[in-house]
């Protein structure tokens, strides 16, 4: 009987297999399904959204049209060039929106991703269609505001003006009393913005005065260009004023930095004549003293009162004095160094030539007969040597010439030594 029924295992997995297959056939349809829904949503709220953006346009776009023409009567068709631009552009855009959203309403079958691709293009079109028209909306919605404001705006900007006229009239009390410290060199730049201000003080006031003409005709003449031409022409006279008591601080400044760079100067001329004074070498004596008097004369006519000053010139020039200076004073303290250091090692190195000379005459004279001539002829030439080395005045040369003869007199050493050897 069991024999009877071996197919049964094999039923029941054959039976859970296909349990399985359908239950994940049915998974994927239902996820099937579900995607497919979401993307109808999708597609129908694109849809919407498209049409949306259309009819919002498009009334955005006639209202805009009967808007221009009221600001054409209002300021005129050169002022609203930009205006009527951007509203031909957004027609266009508007025209191809339609055609776009035509294909969509036509008998003709369109596949998913072509309505897809239609409409995302109909929601940009109208979309940039709608921001250029509202941007020149609030361009003229600012202009009338500024239109209707003109008398009290015109009120400030005249005040403004009035306190631009007294700094103006300050900078000039500013120049002439600079005038009386700083040479013509050091003040051009304040004289140049002093002009530049006044230009554009001018400017503003041409343009305010235009401006308010018009406010009292009364005749609703637009004055919007006015008002902006006189508010950026006070606004660079206002700089070019601010930049004139900048200048002023920095000549101050400079003028504070040329005192204390003189302060300076008078220490460092000090040590170069105390090192003048103290100088071994005549020739380096005289180097300095020259470049001494060059930057007393400097320091001099930088500190004469009667002179008008230019502090960054002068700065310039006192730098260019001091920096020669301090290149000769470096020098002759080094020579002076290298002249104290040899006076130190000079009596060394005599006392070294002295003993090295001795050592070797002794030597010689108690081998009479057994050294040759060129040990002996070598000892005579230290012996010179150190004779020229105790009678030079020159430190250095002295310390030179005191090392030959050590040198000389250790050769003459070594020979001596080497013929004593070889008689034996």
């Amino acid at each position: 009987m069991a024999g009877e029924l071996w197919w049964v295992p094999s039923l029941i997995v054959l039976a859970a297999v296909a349990a399985g297959v359908l239950a994940l056939v049915s998974v994927l349809r239902r996820r099937t399904r579900a995607r497919i829904a979401a993307e109808k949503a999708d597609a129908a709220d694109l849809a919407r959204t498209a049409a949306i953006s259309l009819v919002r346009a498009d009334d955005l776009v006639q209202s805009a049209a009967d808007e221009l023409s009221f600001a054409i009567a209002q300021f005129g068709e050169n002022a609203t060039h930009e205006f009527a631009t951007a509203l031909t552009t957004s027609r266009r855009q508007l025209r191809d929106a339609f055609a776009l959203q035509q294909k969509l309403d036509d008998a003709v079958h369109d596949s998913d991703s072509e309505r897809r691709r239609w409409n995302e293009q109909i929601v940009t079109l109208a979309t940039e269609a709608t921001a250029r028209i509202d941007a020149q909306t609030r361009t003229f919605d600012s202009r009338r505001g500024v239109e209707r404001e003109a008398p009290a705006l015109l009120n400030q900007l005249q005040r403004r003006l009035l306190r631009a006229a007294d700094r103006i009239e300050s900078g000039k009390a500013t120049q002439d009393r600079l005038a009386l410290t700083y040479a013509a060199p050091a003040l051009a730049a304040i004289g140049a913005n002093l002009d530049r201000a006044i230009a554009s003080l001018d400017e503003a006031r041409t343009a305010a005065d235009e401006a308010s003409a018009r406010v009292s005709r009364g005749a609703n003449e637009p004055v919007g260009d006015q008002m902006r031409a006189a508010e950026h022409s006070l606004f660079r006279a206002t700089q070019v004023l601010d930049a004139i008591e900048t200048g002023e601080d920095q000549l101050h400044i400079g003028y504070a930095t040329l005192v204390s760079a003189l302060a300076a100067a008078d220490a460092e001329l000090a040590e170069a004549r105390a090192l003048r004074d103290t100088h071994e070498e005549t020739a380096a004596r005289a180097t300095l003293n020259s470049v001494i008097a060059r930057a007393d004369r400097v320091v001099l006519e930088l500190r004469d009162p009667a002179r008008l000053s230019d502090p960054a010139a002068d700065l310039v020039r006192l730098r260019e004095a001091m920096d020669g200076l301090d290149v000769t004073r470096s020098e002759a303290r080094n020579r002076q160094l290298r002249l104290d250091n040899a006076r130190d090692a000079l009596t060394g190195a005599l006392l070294a030539a002295r003993s090295q000379i001795a050592v070797t005459r002794d030597y010689i004279t108690t081998r009479a007969g057994r050294v040759g001539a060129p040990a002996r002829t070598r000892l005579a030439e230290a012996e010179r040597q150190l004779s020229l080395a105790e009678a030079e005045a020159d430190p250095v040369t002295a310390l030179d010439t005191a090392r030959r003869a050590m040198t000389l007199a250790t050769d003459a050493d070594a020979l001596a030594r080497f013929d004593a050897l070889g008689v034996q």
